[in-house]
């Protein structure tokens, strides 16, 4: 009787493991199909899948890029750089801004720094900062990444891209302590065009680190236009400098790398199941539907056992899975493109993000580094938008500043500055409309967008509600220009940093 038990238990034991063994090479060759399937239809539509379609050829030209990496490894530390730099444009609860290049001396981490300990760490390092901004006014600058190296890739170059442009805009903000504003033009139009730099890596991590270089450099020209003394020429070339930036465009073709990226990696990923356990468990946790989950295997077991039964019976529909949000997500970045709008695109962001975040658990065990990735991707287009509405403030900031320099006073309009200082009013990329202004009682002016909300409060700068980062003008109603911070809040700024 014992024997006919363990005879029919190991009978449903094998039944159970052809049934499984045919389960998970039915979905091996269900995911081939369905791939080769879905890239046949991305090529007819005329998609570029892989680095080799996507990558131009470098142009002629001396490559400018590794002079200047190699030259930022020359940059030497300094009594307060690249650690304690001074501040800059530091906003108030009222949404006005501490202008940082007339404060005396700053404090930062309980350290007291001093304008004269700048200036030397500047003087050591002038010749390095001089042939950095030549070579960055070159016209070639690509980093050469090697893609093929998939998620083993090292981007070594952005760190120090970044660290960069503390020291661009510490340079600035000196020669604007000193008034001199004409000899701040050189660094800051370095800063300005620093992103440059990273443009040719078309991948989405270096269009965010574009982006915060980009808002370093912002909040250096807002600092730049508070001083006195400008010609209009150094103005003009700032604002050229600014013109010159992309960010949205950019994204979009981030966003294509990355869909590249993201299928060499999965190649490489065939013929390694150590490579597999270190892509899918870089961590101890991943997030899943907005909050973080344990895993429940242990290391063992994720190498012996589910690594391996991914990796032979859901990596071709992971890579399907992948390449269909992409595509999704692409599309959303070219409408966003041609729209300029964030108003418009924000439903469709929305849908992608709640098709990517209501999964069942066989897809959470099917699509685990779609599941990783596509949530951050998808904040990418937001990222890029504001932006692009950050440079179109700018330019207008500049333009006003030019308009007032020449005719003694601000404009009716932002359409004054049509053609003279500008060749249209730029684009608010919240709402696709131009950007908004209007005088003020006192003799100055408020300019603003209206805001994610899309919603025009006339430039209301009090905070959303549940808000509570008061220095992020993007959690106010609309986001303002700030204006220069009043004594008393100078002083209430000077107290708190004493404090910390």
């Amino acid at each position: 009787m014992l024997k006919r038990r363990i005879k029919t238990l190991l009978k449903v034991l094998l039944a159970l493991v052809v049934f499984l063994f045919a389960f998970l090479l039915f979905e091996r060759v269900r995911g081939q199909i369905s791939l080769a399937r879905y890239k046949r239809e991305l090529a007819a539509k005329g998609e570029k899948l892989t680095f080799r379609e996507l990558i131009p050829p470098i142009p002629q030209g001396e490559n400018a890029a590794p002079e200047v990496l190699e030259a930022i490894k020359h940059l030497q530390k300094g009594a307060v750089l690249p650690d304690r730099y001074p501040p800059k444009m530091k906003i108030m609860p009222s949404g006005r801004a501490v202008v940082g290049f007339r404060e005396k001396e700053w404090i930062e981490d309980k350290v007291t720094n001093h304008w004269d300990q700048l200036a030397a760490d500047l003087k050591t390092n002038e010749a390095t900062l001089a042939q950095i901004r030549l070579a960055l006014e070159k016209p070639v600058l690509n980093n050469k990444l090697d893609y093929s190296q998939g998620f083993k890739m090292r981007l070594e170059h952005l760190s120090p891209a970044k660290r960069l442009a503390m020291w661009l805009t510490a340079a600035s903000q000196l020669a604007l302590h000193e008034n001199k504003p004409h000899e701040a033009v050189d660094n800051l139009v370095a800063l300005i065009r620093l992103p440059r730099l990273l443009v040719e890596d078309r991948l989405v991590i270096s269009e965010h680190v574009r982006i915060a270089i980009a808002a370093i450099a912002r909040a250096t020209t807002w600092e730049a236009l508070q001083a006195d003394g400008w010609t209009d020429e150094d103005l003009a070339r700032i604002q050229q400098a600014w013109q010159g930036e992309d960010f949205m465009t950019a994204m979009a073709r981030g966003l294509e790398g990355d869909r590249a990226f993201g299928q060499t990696t999965r190649a490489q990923l065939r013929h390694s199941n150590a490579d597999v356990v270190e892509a899918l468990f870089w961590q101890d946790y991943i997030t899943w539907d907005d909050e973080p989950h344990r895993i429940w295997w242990h290391k063992p077991d994720k190498k012996e056992v589910y690594c391996r039964i991914w990796r032979c019976a859901w990596l071709h529909q992971e890579e399907r899975h992948y390449l269909e949000a992409m595509q999704h997500l692409l599309e959303i970045a070219r409408a966003a493109t041609e729209a300029k709008s964030y108003r418009k695109i924000l439903p469709l962001l929305e849908e992608f993000e709640s098709k990517t975040k209501n999964s069942n658990f066989y897809d959470e065990l099917r699509f685990p580094m779609s599941q990783q990735s596509l949530a951050t991707l998808s904040k990418a287009l937001q990222h890029a938008m504001r932006a692009e509405t950050e440079r179109s403030l700018t330019v207008c900031a500049i333009a006003l500043k030019r308009y007032s320099l020449r005719y003694g006073k601000s404009p009716a309009s932002l359409d004054s500055l049509v053609p003279e200082f500008l060749s249209s009013v730029p684009t608010d990329y919240m709402d696709g409309k131009p950007m908004k202004y209007h005088l003020n009682a006192d003799g100055g002016f408020t300019l603003y967008s209206v805001g994610e909300d899309g919603k025009d409060d006339g430039g209301d700068t009090s905070m959303f509600p549940n808000k509570v980062h008061v220095r992020v003008l993007w959690e106010r109603r609309d986001f303002v220009w700030p204006s220069p911070a009043l004594p008393d809040e100078i002083e209430a700024y000077r107290q708190e940093t004493g404090k910390n």
